[in-house]
């Protein structure tokens, strides 16, 4: 079924304004509506804009059928440090407000739902369980991963007790153009662009490996995954690959043309449960849809470096 109009939750955050750039070039005869607590100027990307929190049963309810999608992308939620209780209400009861009034829709049998969801559900993952395949075990190590956790098996419940056509998304470390400031790797390029030669950078555990995939992929999967993926399953959007921290530091360093940078570790950044490699298994979505990540890391690390310089150039000529 072709999509005529698309739902997009959290549309204010950083992968909603992606998700709606994509869109309105790619597919640019289907009518997006886009929803997000926040209140924001979306004129450009979305042909109609609604502000209301995901736990409130009846404001979803009302909106929803207003809007009569025939293709939603799930991105809202809370990601921030919060009590497990704040992210069971929002991530979990807010998503099931949304898919009771989705399932409600007369249409509902031919609608069709990706559900935004992360690899940290995978949590404590063993070396010999390399790499993450959608079937691993799920050891989630945060309040958030746990929520999500419980959002994922909301996802299949509906699938499989009210018919509602879910697909699972399970997102590696996505960057790129417009990340927030305080995630790596903009945090590096943010103190790296305020320092001179002989200062120091304050890093947590440069150690780590990590599975990262520009967020313009992502965009493109979530396309990919509503036109052709299996209702109910869950598949890794990820690169594949792992990388230290310290090469993405590296590789921004050198783009800095800085001399002399002292590189000066936190370790209390670090977190005691970090699992030191994390990278999946990208066979069922590559079979699936034939996604595969096209945005090298570089290329991703250079669109950064000189967005970031545009923007440091603006504000000076202000």
């Amino acid at each position: 079924m072709a999509a005529n109009r698309l739902l997009v939750t959290g549309a204010t955050g950083f992968v909603g304004s992606w998700t709606l750039r994509h869109w309105r070039t790619a597919h640019p005869e289907v009518e997006l509506w886009a929803t997000s607590d926040q209140s924001a100027c979306l004129d450009e990307l979305a042909d109609k804009f609604s502000t209301f929190d995901l736990r409130d049963g009846n404001a979803v309810r009302e909106f929803v059928r207003s809007c009569n999608p025939t293709h939603v992308i799930h991105l809202a939620g809370l990601v921030t440090e919060a009590s497990l209780a704040e992210h069971l209400a929002v991530n979990v009861l807010g998503t099931e407000n949304l898919y009771n009034a989705l399932a409600e829709m007369d249409c509902s049998k031919d609608l069709r739902v990706l559900q935004a969801g992360t690899a940290a559900i995978y949590g404590r993952v063993l070396p010999e369980e390399l790499p993450i395949k959608e079937n691993n075990p799920l050891r989630p190590l945060t309040a958030y991963a746990i929520s999500k956790m419980i959002q994922d098996y909301l996802a299949e419940m509906f699938w499989r007790t009210r018919g509602l056509d879910v697909i699972r998304a399970r997102i590696f470390n996505f960057f790129g153009p417009g990340q927030p400031e305080n995630l790596v790797p903009a945090t590096f390029i943010k103190q790296l662009k305020a320092m001179c030669d002989g200062e120091s950078l304050q890093v947590g555990n440069l150690s780590t490996r990590r599975d990262f995939v520009d967020v313009r992929d992502v965009v493109l999967a979530f396309d990919k995954l509503l036109a052709g993926a299996q209702p109910g399953e869950a598949y890794n959007i990820a690169s594949g690959k792992s990388i230290t921290i310290r090469d993405i530091l590296n590789d921004l360093i050198s783009m800095s043309r800085l001399n002399d940078v002292s590189i000066k570790p936190e370790y209390d950044r670090g977190r005691k449960n970090d699992v030191p490699d994390v990278f999946a298994d990208v066979t069922a979505i590559a079979e699936a849809v034939g996604w595969r990540p096209q945005i090298s890391l570089r290329a991703s690390l250079d669109v950064m470096w000189k967005e970031d310089l545009s923007d440091c150039a603006r504000d000076k000529s202000g």
